[in-house]
């Protein structure tokens, strides 16, 4: 009783016209939108009931507008035993492909954010709304979450398909972060036209993904493959290509980073970067300054830094190079905003 006194005061929800104006619209929009995506969660419920067997839909407790509990749809994308194992952790999906709890279409299900497509049912059922904050496990909420300043804020609206910081930010961003960004736009007013300008960048950005994960699947594993008679690369985690990035290397000395080297940033996965230097560099207990040149449209260039602890893996005297030194270099991002930063601008995970 509270919590639905409270809602009427706050700014992110809506008043009873447009609560029904809003639940209107989401009513025949979803009804639409089933009706055109139901051709393609077909193939994908083949697709995964043939490659992985059952269950095809996975179906998880959510807690919904009020912290009531609600059933939410998504294509199976981990293993039958995943939700066992993982118990009341936040699974990333590092962990998962460590754990090898990914199934065969898992991942390209969730970088596309085609996993997400049947809960066009829990929205046409009225459970959650097109445009919100993402639905919460009860467990991640009491362990990770209620003591979070101003997580609680969400619950005065339905959870959304798309998510304010799921769009903006990676997966894995901690919860504090996410929680900034969602409290954020939930104080801007809720309209129609937010919404419908909400969905249809959802859209664009998982057809332009789809399209460009569906051709890169082509491209490595047949064409290159097939065609070309490459070697198949069977590396578990994906190399991002840096442009514009450098790294400084350095160690703690009296409490301060002491950056003594410079290096060109080449790639970056979720456990290691690649670095051409002209130093020699210390095996253990470096500290990284990782530098990249973030460019947004219509706007200037900005500097992004993420630090990282780090010790070198690998080391390979270079011929014939500009460079003398090429590293691997395993990293541990040094507080949660660095892993943020990390994830957001050297991995570019964010859908947007």
């Amino acid at each position: 009783m509270v919590e639905k006194k409270r809602r009427k005061k706050f700014k992110g929800g809506y008043s009873k016209l447009p609560f029904i104006f809003n639940f209107v619209f989401n009513f025949i929009l979803s009804s639409i939108l089933i009706i055109f995506a139901l051709p393609g969660m077909i193939v994908i419920a083949l697709t995964i009931k043939i490659r992985d067997g059952t269950p095809v839909i996975y179906k998880g407790i959510r807690l919904g507008i009020y912290k009531k509990p609600f059933i939410m749809y998504k294509f199976r994308t981990l293993s039958r035993e995943a939700e066992k194992m993982i118990g009341a952790e936040v699974l990333t999906g590092q962990v998962a492909s460590k754990k090898h709890l990914m199934t065969s279409l898992g991942k390209f299900l969730r970088d596309t954010r085609l996993d997400e497509l049947p809960q066009l049912f829990n929205i046409w059922k009225g459970d959650m709304d097109f445009l919100g904050p993402r639905p919460e496990r009860p467990e991640i909420y009491e362990k990770f979450c209620r003591h979070i300043k101003g997580y609680d804020e969400r619950f005065i609206v339905k959870p959304g398909l798309i998510g304010y910081s799921q769009l903006f930010t990676p997966h894995s961003s901690p919860k504090r972060v996410r929680t900034l960004i969602d409290n954020r736009l939930l104080r801007k007013k809720q309209n129609l036209f937010w919404d419908i300008c909400g969905v249809l960048l959802t859209i664009l950005v998982v057809v332009q993904r789809t399209i460009h994960y569906g051709i890169k699947l082509i491209w490595n594993n047949f064409i290159k493959v097939k065609i070309f008679h490459s070697y198949k690369e069977k590396r578990r985690m994906e190399r991002i290509k840096q442009d514009e990035s450098v790294v400084y290397i350095g160690r703690k000395s009296n409490g301060d980073e002491v950056f003594m080297y410079k290096g060109k940033l080449l790639n970056v996965n979720e456990e290691a970067i690649s670095v051409y230097s002209n130093d020699e560099i210390g095996q253990e207990n470096i500290i990284l300054k990782m530098e990249t040149i973030y460019k947004r449209l219509f706007k200037k260039k900005k500097s992004k830094i993420a630090l990282c602890s780090g010790s070198v893996y690998k080391k390979i005297i270079l011929t014939d190079d500009p460079y003398r030194y090429a590293y691997v270099i395993k990293y541990t991002p040094l507080s949660p905003l660095n892993y943020y930063m990390v994830r957001q601008y050297f991995l570019h995970e964010s859908v947007i």
